[in-house]
């Protein structure tokens, strides 16, 4: 200011002018890029919601499948002592199985497949599936969320994985059991090799169970979602599809329940 009193009036005015100027061009650089990292907050946390719903409905249809899970398990349990009675027993002739471990009656619906080789433990086509949490990590779509919130996710996204190996390991156990369904003798390394498969298939029904629709659907609700709604509509519209296609379930199928209620 000292070096502004000793210019001449015209000089003065002329430096005010350039300062003022200076301060103005500063003031909109400064404003212009709070808005833009306004806009790219609002954009990002726009993508982490977008993200966030392709989540959750991925962890709906893993819920959707549990459901289903806990409402077979009677079945499964059912056809596990059926197998255990005969590979433990003194016979060496199995006479093979003659009925659905799910099913009495299915023209059609989602076991009409047509098939050579009959099933011995049915299993459903399960959704365990973690493309839209693995594309919202690659992207960084999440990285606005909470660290809490992210967490809570993290955890349940280790249990659909948990879920994914569990179903892997049940495959393979229930394709080595699939010879029980024709007549065939019974030799120590076959009883062996069976009884082997078997405990592997205890171990699925295991996990599924203590992971199961109720514990999920607690966890959503953690997270604020209630799908009661949106699972009621899916028993609605499962159970009409199964009368259309004709579809009879075995008594030892529960109707299934609604975590949510």
């Amino acid at each position: 200011m000292a070096l502004l009193r000793q210019l001449s009036g015209e000089r003065r005015r002329t430096a005010l002018h350039w300062v003022m100027e200076l301060v103005i061009v500063v003031a909109g650089v400064l404003i212009a890029m709070w808005l833009q990292q306004w806009v790219e907050q609002r954009h990002a946390i726009a993508t982490m919601h977008s993200a966030e719903d392709a989540v959750h409905d991925e962890i709906r249809e893993t819920l959707k499948s549990l459901v289903w899970r806990e409402a077979i398990r009677q079945c499964h349990l059912d056809r596990a002592n059926r197998l255990k009675a005969g590979l433990i027993g003194k016979s060496e002739d199995w006479p093979g199985l003659d009925e659905g471990t799910l099913t009495a009656r299915s023209p059609g619906g989602r076991f009409a497949a047509p098939t050579v080789f009959p099933s011995v433990y049915t299993r459903p086509v399960d959704i365990f599936t973690d493309s839209a949490w693995t594309s919202a990590l690659s992207t960084g779509a999440l990285a606005p969320m909470d660290r809490t919130r992210f967490g809570k996710l993290v955890s349940i996204y280790d249990q659909i994985r948990l879920l994914q190996r569990t179903a892997d390991l049940e495959d393979r156990a229930a394709s080595r059991l699939s010879a029980l369904a024709f007549p065939m003798r019974l030799t120590p390394q076959t009883r062996i090799e069976l009884l082997q498969a078997l405990y592997d298939l205890d171990r699925t029904r295991f996990v599924f169970s203590v992971w199961g629709p109720e514990n999920l659907a607690g966890q959503m609700r953690d997270l604020g979602w209630n799908d009661k709604a949106e699972i009621d509509r899916w028993m609605v519209d499962d159970a009409a599809d199964d009368r259309k296609n004709g579809l009879v379930w075995r008594p030892c199928v529960a109707n299934p329940k609604n975590p949510f209620s």
